[in-house]
């Protein structure tokens, strides 16, 4: 930013998710941040907003805009289509935005002022990715949006499980680091780790389990992203095209299919994703399939044996790298049509600054602080836990779930856990779902013009 750069005292309003009873994590974490009441990371962050408040001479005014999904994207929704200027930009979820296709409201900020995508804070290929053409960028992401972080996929292990089992624990960081931490391994792992204690000769509860499996798919779509077969491409202009590696997604499919039924030791819970930390927490399963998010809560960190933090396994050795989702209800910037290009300046700058301080000052104390040595056990968990943020990915066809006819859902959740086969559903879905992308895009992109 230009040295000097002032905007006089300009009241910058930010919407964000969340009530003034309700707080929700992405305000903590994220938006507002915490007035020195002892969490190292949300005090930075409230720190960050009085630095860049500083610094271009700026207010900072915080708006909820409501606690549940639907809400919050009504609150952006009515705004916009009535024309109030409510907001000058907005900082929540996506599953608040991005998945109900929010970009008709949004402006592109493709050649927003003040704000360089050529600086490491920002987030160039979940950008890309989120592009309706290639070309727009309706949703930003760069080192502000701390809760992209905790809400990417994250597997942990009972160490001293495993010490009982197998042995030395370390051998799984090993498998990791030498890019043999596969679902074959895994499912080796689960089956051998169950044991009937309570003898009824059923998996339930009261055994010691291999892993568990939600209710809502949560676990099944992190596998799915984790095994790193292309599910789309951009042609020469930009256009996203539907076109699934088949051989490999049914490979995929088959090997979640044998963990899921053919597996001893897996529980299928009637917990979603977020509540399965607790039985894992007291010792009830070797394996538990999540999110980072559960290593910031009190059961992990309450837990009494010893846990360790993994990616989710690839597909193959001769995969490339391991991939890691960034869930739908992680974080994105975006700014609403409303914003006049006069008041943009202020905001371009305001998102360009917050990002900034916050690759410079938050990220560090985050990472090396928080997540590597306040949420993790060993400087093990930490080497993962680089693996993870490096791998991190935002997914087209996961995020846009509604524009694409689901075949996300359809083609790949459904038969991994044995409901229909894979090739069949993709073999009829695609065309409709290319389909359905093509005529939503052209809308979408129209009403922007």
């Amino acid at each position: 930013l230009p040295e000097g750069l002032t905007f006089d005292g300009q009241t910058v309003r930010v919407m964000h998710r969340g009530t003034e009873a309700h707080e929700s994590g992405l305000e903590r974490y994220q938006v507002i941040g915490t007035d020195n009441e002892g969490d190292i990371v949300t005090d930075e962050v409230w720190l960050r907003n009085r630095r860049v408040e500083d610094r271009l001479d700026i207010e900072f005014l915080f708006m909820p805009g409501g606690a549940g999904y639907d809400e919050t994207y009504a609150t952006i929704r009515q705004s916009v289509m009535s024309a109030t200027d409510d907001f000058d930009y907005i900082d929540t979820t996506g599953n608040t935005t991005i998945i109900r296709g929010l970009n008709q409201y949004l402006r592109d900020l493709a050649d927003a002022p003040y704000i360089d995508y050529d600086q490491p804070w920002w987030w160039n290929e979940s950008m890309y990715d989120l592009s309706l053409d290639g070309k727009t960028i309706n949703y930003l992401f760069g080192d502000s949006m701390l809760y992209c972080y905790i809400q990417m996929a994250a597997m942990y292990f009972n160490k001293d499980l495993y010490n009982d089992v197998y042995g030395d624990p370390d051998e799984v960081y090993k498998m990791v680091m030498d890019g043999k931490w596969t679902i074959d391994k895994l499912t080796e792992l689960v089956a051998g780790a169950y044991k009937d204690v309570n003898g009824d000769g059923v998996t339930n509860e009261g055994d010691i389990l291999g892993i568990y499996k939600s209710k809502d798919n949560g676990d099944t779509q992190h596998y799915i992203v984790g095994f790193g077969f292309r599910m789309y491409r951009r042609d020469e202009n930009g256009n996203f095209l539907i076109d699934f590696d088949v051989e490999k997604a049914t490979l995929g499919i088959e090997k979640l299919q044998t963990l899921y039924t053919a597996t001893p030791g897996v529980l299928k819970t009637d917990a979603d994703i977020d509540n399965m930390d607790k039985g894992f927490s007291e010792g009830g399963s070797m394996f538990l399939a999540s999110r980072m998010s559960d290593a910031t809560q009190d059961f992990l960190r309450n837990m009494e044996q010893e846990y360790g933090i993994l990616p989710f396994p690839k597909l193959s050795e001769d995969q490339e790298n391991y991939v890691n989702l960034i869930h739908q209800s992680a974080s994105t910037i975006c700014v609403p049509v409303t914003t006049g290009d006069k008041m943009m300046e202020c905001v371009g700058a305001t998102i360009e600054a917050i990002t900034a301080d916050s690759y410079r000052y938050v990220m560090p104390v985050f990472l090396e602080t928080a997540l590597k040595t306040k949420y993790s056990r060993d400087s093990y968990s930490g080497q993962v836990i680089d693996i993870l943020i490096d791998s991190a990915r935002k997914i087209t066809i996961h995020e846009y779930q509604d524009y694409t006819a689901n075949i996300f859902a359809t083609a790949l959740l459904g038969p991994s856990e044995g409901s229909g086969n894979f090739a069949s559903a993709y073999a009829k879905l695609q065309a409709a779902a290319q389909k359905t992308w093509d005529k939503s895009i052209t809308k979408l992109l129209e009403s922007k013009k």
